[in-house]
């Protein structure tokens, strides 16, 4: 007969014995029913591998589309140092560009779209005062020194008018400034129907800007048109000639633009 002390003893052994078994099956268990084995894997059907493999080449595929590499390009990386120094010269912008994609200001918008265009001024100083803000007057339309930021941003498109930085400046020769403001606008701004007239311009009427110095440019416009959202061609500069464009778009659908175009008649001595 034990005594009570050998029987605790056993008892203490055999929980410690129980425990470690029920240890061992909650380790083993799991791991042999989540990774097949070798055997398994071979009894598998080929097309469960056609999926897999089409997976996972869908998924690599995906994974190279999302993401682009760019790489930085330097004015002196694709301009000789007269090129970037000198005047700028005529050049035939309307050359189709390597993408014809991008566009910087979205259709859907009462300005109209501003299509990515080879730069006028790209890798120069494009000379002129150090504020490039330009001030614009159409008497037809009763606006007088609206300001015209030489800026892309959509925050300054709600403000006021914009200047395209990729387009020229009034005191450049062959240059063609290229302004754009809203058809409709915001309340308390100077955007709010800067161009809803728009329009109304006709050849002959008179557009005048002043830049920061205080120097003013006179224009007349020569015509009016309605272009497509990705229209480049309205945006060149036209050779012999130093002109103004301003843009709106067109209602009530804001897809395309209406254009005015004038050529510079008057300028300081």
């Amino acid at each position: 007969m034990y005594s009570l002390t050998t029987l605790h003893r056993r008892i203490f052994t055999g929980s410690r014995a129980l425990a470690a078994l029920l240890l061992f099956l909650l380790l083993v268990i799991p791991a042999c029913g989540g990774t097949p084995s070798a055997e398994n894997e071979g009894q598998e059907s080929d097309g469960q591998e056609t999926t897999q493999s089409d997976l996972a080449s869908a998924t690599q595929s995906e994974s190279t589309e999302a993401w682009t590499t760019v790489q930085a390009v330097r004015p002196e990386d694709i301009l000789s140092e007269e090129e970037r120094t000198g005047a700028p010269e005529y050049r035939d912008w309307n050359e189709e560009s390597l993408d014809d994609q991008p566009i910087e200001l979205p259709v859907g918008t009462s300005a109209g779209a501003i299509p990515a265009v080879k730069p006028f001024n790209f890798g120069r100083d494009p000379g002129g005062p150090e504020d490039k803000t330009l001030y614009l007057t159409v008497p037809k339309l009763g606006l007088e020194d609206v300001s015209a930021f030489d800026s892309i941003s959509e925050e300054k498109l709600e403000e006021s008018a914009i200047h395209v930085p990729a387009t020229g400046f009034p005191w450049q020769d062959g240059a063609n400034v290229y302004i754009a403001g809203h058809r409709l606008g915001y309340p308390d701004t100077d955007s709010l129907y800067v161009f809803y007239d728009l329009d109304k311009l006709a050849p002959g009427d008179e557009i005048s800007l002043k830049d920061a110095a205080g120097d003013e440019y006179v224009y007349r416009v020569t015509e009016q048109k309605v272009v497509p959202p990705d229209n480049i061609e309205v945006m060149n500069a036209t050779k012999g000639k130093s002109i103004i464009t301003l843009q709106t778009c067109t209602l009530p659908d804001y897809v395309n633009r209406i254009i005015v175009q004038g050529e510079l008649v008057e300028k300081p001595a």
